[in-house]
């Protein structure tokens, strides 16, 4: 495959009318002039801006069907009054379509690769690699619900040696599981060299009752179980204290963080500035769409620059650059994924349309990119393979029309 005349972003600045040649699931080269010797498919750049492909670094995939469903409510009663009784009656069909519809959204936000937690993993992994997406993914654990850690463990057998799918750990918070569940969790990762992925210090009340139980927050908590490595994801981390942000930073723990559920669900609004300052690799999430309302990094990086921005109430602080560093390399390190824009890289990326309103006029692309953006992904490519060209994926009706018949079966 072969992509002429396209524009790539360098330091802040635009590069006209160089060329993108994918050989197999890698980008082989970049220049001018390129050849492809196969002769397959060449795409036409021109007038469209090249970037890497994003990483969602927290998602519930199959709740997209549960989108609006249960809106302006807190945490807990939003959880135990709505999606845990709707949850009890999901069937292995519901996640199939809730998976295609998450899969079409994020391919229209130039979203390639995600990590999520949730249920009916094999299915999950089976159409996220029909859809041609890349994610890392895990059977999330519940002391209500014994039967899932051996679940997790076929899964982690069964999936590790695909090269889109990679099977992880999920234990839920560590107010639904136990210490035996949580160490249970943290060496079948250690067993199988897998990340693990949990929701960590999101509420102010999680952290009150972890001192209650435990005499700890939920970060020193999961310290004492020699629970925080680089291994790990952990989704929000809102309510921290500066002993926490050091014990992640010093520990190497990949925040995710997800502005958008956060402030919908008033949650709180995560120490980034802080974590970033004391060395922690913050990464970005959209959450389920149950809870944000949709799978959209673009306007994740605008309110997470702004909230913070205000929180610190200083204007100088997450620049767009530091912003677009945590949507893409960041994510990159935390998942280990060798992406991005050179020779040698997995072939995980999206062009854009410039021809848009909010890319006019051509000032700091960068900060368009971050503060303007409201569409325009035209392609998106994900280990070589085109899943959406000029606007268009294939299969997009039916999966929005099996959708909502199974949003309708569920609420019925």
């Amino acid at each position: 495959m072969l992509i002429k005349d396209v524009s790539l972003l360098q330091s802040g600045a635009i590069l006209k009318g160089r060329d993108i040649l994918i050989e197999g699931n890698r980008i082989s080269k970049i220049g001018r002039d390129l050849k492809d010797e196969t002769e397959e498919e060449t795409i036409d750049g021109h007038g469209k801006l090249a970037i890497p492909g994003l990483v969602n670094s927290h998602t519930h995939l199959a709740m997209t069907l549960f989108r609006g469903y249960a809106d302006d409510m807190a945490l807990m009663p939003w959880l135990t009054e709505k999606i845990w009784p709707l949850e009890a009656r999901l069937t292995k069909e519901d996640v199939r379509w809730g998976v295609k519809l998450g899969c079409l959204e994020m391919i229209r936000f130039g979203i390639t690769c995600y990590n999520d937690m949730y249920y009916f993993m094999d299915e999950t992994a089976a159409v996220t690699k029909e859809m041609g997406l890349r994610a890392f993914l895990s059977g999330v654990l519940f002391d209500a619900r014994p039967e899932l850690t051996g679940e997790a463990e076929a899964f982690l057998k069964d999936w590790s040696e695909d090269d889109l799918i990679h099977p992880a750990v999920g234990p839920h918070a560590i107010y639904t599981c136990s210490e035996e569940t949580l160490l249970r969790a943290r060496d079948l990762a250690e067993k199988y060299g897998t990340m693990l992925h949990i929701h960590l210090s999101e509420t102010k009340g999680e952290v009150e009752d972890s001192i209650k139980k435990h005499g700890q927050s939920p970060v020193e908590y999961l310290d004492s179980l020699g629970f925080l490595s680089n291994r790990l994801v952990a989704a929000h981390c809102v309510w921290l204290s500066e002993k926490d942000i050091m014990l992640l930073a010093q520990r190497g723990v990949n925040i995710a963080h997800c502005p958008v559920s956060n402030l919908k669900l008033a949650a709180g609004i995560a120490p980034v500035v802080s974590l970033m300052k004391a060395g922690a690799n913050v990464c970005l999430g959209a959450d389920g769409a149950s809870s944000n309302n949709n799978l959209n990094l673009f306007e994740e990086m605008k309110i997470m620059a702004i909230v913070q921005k205000t929180a610190c109430r200083r204007p100088d602080v997450m620049p767009a650059e530091e912003v677009w560093k945590i949507a893409t390399e960041n994510a990159y390190k935390a998942f280990g994924l060798n992406m991005g824009l050179r020779e040698g890289a997995l072939a995980d990326l999206s062009l854009i349309d410039l021809k848009k309103p909010w890319f006019t006029p051509e000032t700091s692309i960068r900060s368009h990119l971050i503060y303007s953006m409201t569409g325009g992904v035209d392609t998106t490519i994900v280990n070589g393979q085109m899943l959406m060209k000029n606007g268009v994926i294939p299969g997009e009706a039916e999966i929005l029309e099996r959708a909502q018949a199974q949003f309708e079966r569920l609420t019925a």
